[in-house]
């Protein structure tokens, strides 16, 4: 009975902890996806003509405002802000086809055309000059990630790997970009890891059995949608799976994407239009930002010595890119922290400290 009733409170505990609530009411953009920038949620949704709404999280009593609208018979597919910037795809619900535009958030109707002739573009991304995006063939050929480089006028279109089904979103995560495929693998759903610094990239299941519509990079973990629930895995232990928000009111609706802004998670309901909002007090933070931030790694491929270690204990793992651990150790300030790589082979690992601090260093 006791064990029952440890069990049903337990239950009870996790549901109050994950459960949202509204943030932002009566959105008629029915907003399916969001993107933050500081302390400014952009959502943009799927009704037509298409809207980019913002959110400013410091006012008292946050309401949403229009900062772009598309022209009629015109939708937005992916969206990505740098600076003032924001870049977005496109397309001609006519004609399905896409172009690549950008535009200045604070002159929003002065419009730049990146590139156009592309079938429908889900998502976009951005690493250096590069703008990276998926490309549905018009003709039927299947769905491809490609990449321009946005400092050239009439750029040239590079294919960076082919073989996606169903792809929702993706961002980067230092110089590996992670794409939920929502139909990949016979429909199950894989997030995908490509290392963009390879000579020929390719696509690596980061999490598979995966129903995802939006993925989010926020410190060590990436955040995803998963059948409308907010699930996050640590990047160097992708299986450790766990769920952090839900909708379990009367009429139960899709998280359909995730953004953080310091302890609180928001998410978009579309068919409500509403952005959902969460508290995780796991995101406060906590000493050990103060204890690495001085942290610096020496490698000379036999060898990595760690600099700025200030406590007593640390737990000192390295892990290959697929996420195996490969070393482990325990090392203290007092102590000539050096680790003895030799035996590796050659390759990218990642070097973590304390489940806190990672650094990426090559063999």
């Amino acid at each position: 009975m006791k064990t029952r009733l440890l069990f049903t409170l337990l239950i009870t505990s996790f549901y109050l902890q994950a459960q949202v609530s509204d943030f932002v009411t009566g959105l008629t953009n029915e907003p399916s996806r969001l993107i933050i920038d500081n302390n400014i949620i952009y959502v943009i949704g799927v009704a037509t003509p298409t809207e980019i709404l913002e959110i400013d999280l410091t006012d008292s009593n946050p309401s949403s405002n229009v900062t772009f609208t598309t022209a009629n018979g015109f939708g937005i597919g992916g969206i990505f802000k740098e600076g003032d910037i924001i870049y977005i795809s496109r397309y001609d619900e006519n004609t399905g086809e896409s172009s690549l535009i950008s535009f200045n958030v604070n002159t929003p109707s002065s419009l730049t055309l990146i590139s156009s002739g592309f079938g429908y573009i889900a998502t976009i991304a951005k690493f250096n000059d590069e703008l990276y995006f998926t490309d549905e063939d018009l003709s039927g050929g299947g769905i491809a990630l490609k990449k321009i480089d946005v400092t050239m006028t009439n750029p040239p279109v590079d294919t960076v790997v082919t073989g996606l089904t169903n792809p929702q979103d993706m961002e980067f995560n230092g110089d590996v970009l992670y794409i939920g495929d929502r139909d990949a693998g016979g429909g199950i759903g894989i997030i995908y890891s490509i290392d963009i610094t390879l000579s020929m990239p390719v696509l690596n299941s980061f999490i598979t059995n995966a129903n995802v519509r939006g993925v989010y990079v926020y410190n060590d973990f990436l955040y995803f949608s998963d059948g409308g629930l907010i699930k996050k895995a640590p990047f160097l232990n992708p299986s450790n799976i766990t769920t952090e928000a839900f909708d379990n009111d009367a009429n139960p609706e899709f998280l359909r994407d995730v953004v953080i802004s310091g302890t609180n998670l928001y998410m978009p309901q579309e068919d409500s239009g509403k952005i959902v909002t969460k508290e995780d007090l796991t995101l406060s933070v906590n000493d050990f930002n103060n204890q690495f931030s001085n942290l610096s790694i020496y490698n000379n491929q036999n060898e990595l010595q760690i600099n700025g270690l200030t406590n007593e204990k640390y737990s000192v793992k390295i892990f290959n890119l697929t996420g195996s651990k490969v070393l482990e150790r325990m090392s203290n300030s007092n102590n000539n922290n050096s680790i003895n790589i030799s035996n590796l082979t050659n390759g990218i690992y990642l070097l973590n400290i304390n489940n806190v601090q990672t650094f990426k260093f090559v063999k």
